[in-house]
């Protein structure tokens, strides 16, 4: 998208942070509707945390607890950019996808039957069904994000107490990001990195056109970005990206002002985004 500001006169720009501060909910409405026209293809990510960074479950959980620090604070700078840093990352994650562990012989199978990516299809099935992760180091590099912006409406305010945030991603401006390659060919070209200069390259989209048919990932509209770096969360990389576009940006954090939540709450009962929609599948899901 151009280059954006707020539609509202009161909505503040935090100039360090770029984030979009709305004084009420409905001026969240407002802004956010204002900012999805402006995107050609617009993606969605809610946290119920306004402090929370744009990292996969995977990264989170080495940070705290290899570094036993919140998920939400960044490392040093000389860490982050540490080839010891960066081949610990890569080891770990190779060690837990591909050595200790992998799709299934069911899944191997029906991936064949089908034409579909495996590894994709494990990776999504983590991302949507996180008790099913038993490994010490959680989660994916994957980050779900929704077509939906009620669908982020939700996980931003899901169990809020204060101010949330919801992302909003121009997929578009992010470069030939949209994926034809496998997971496991992008998992063969992080085992080749071994080197700072060797780029991992930025973000990348999945959403296969043949997956398996998932009710939570249906309802939540999902799509996924590959965190290929996992030393730097997304909004890092990408802030890099937009310095060097002209008049584009790819991406705007929306604040949801504490004390916002029961109107939140409201409007999503009324559309009908509620848990039982979310999690359709779980045992007291109404059908």
């Amino acid at each position: 998208m151009k280059n954006l500001f707020p539609i509202l006169p009161d909505t503040n720009v935090d100039i360090h942070t770029k984030e979009w501060i709305p004084k009420s909910f409905d001026s969240v409405l407002c802004e956010l509707e204002h900012i999805s026209s402006a995107c050609t293809l617009a993606l969605f990510r809610g946290h119920r945390d306004r402090k929370w960074l744009l990292d996969s479950t995977f990264a989170r959980s080495f940070k705290t607890t290899y570094f036993g620090v919140p998920a939400e604070q960044k490392l040093p700078e000389h860490v982050v950019n540490s080839l010891e840093l960066h081949n610990t990352l890569l080891n770990l994650f190779l060690l837990k996808f591909g050595v200790l562990g992998g799709p299934t012989a069911e899944l191997e199978a029906a991936a064949i039957e089908h034409d579909l990516d495996t590894w994709f299809e494990l990776m999504k099935r983590i991302q949507q069904y996180p008790k099913e992760d038993y490994f010490h180091f959680k989660g994916t590099n994957f980050l779900d994000w929704t077509q939906s912006p009620d669908v982020a409406l939700y996980f931003a305010n899901e169990d809020r107490n204060g101010e949330g945030a919801i992302y909003i991603c121009d997929a578009t401006a992010t470069g030939k990001s949209q994926q034809v390659a496998t997971v496991l060919e992008i998992l063969d070209k992080i085992r080749a990195v071994r080197s700072l200069e060797q780029s991992l390259g930025a973000p990348l989209l999945f959403c296969p056109p043949r997956q398996i048919k998932n009710p939570r990932a249906r309802n939540q509209q999902a799509v996924y970005f590959a965190q290929m770096d996992l030393r730097y969360d997304l909004e890092t990389i990408w802030r890099l990206r937009e310095a060097e576009l002209s008049d584009e940006t790819i991406l705007i954090k929306l604040v949801l002002p504490a004390g916002s939540e029961s109107d939140t709450e409201n409007y999503l009962t009324e559309k009908k985004i509620v848990k039982e929609f979310i999690y359709p599948d779980t045992p007291d899901a109404v059908p």
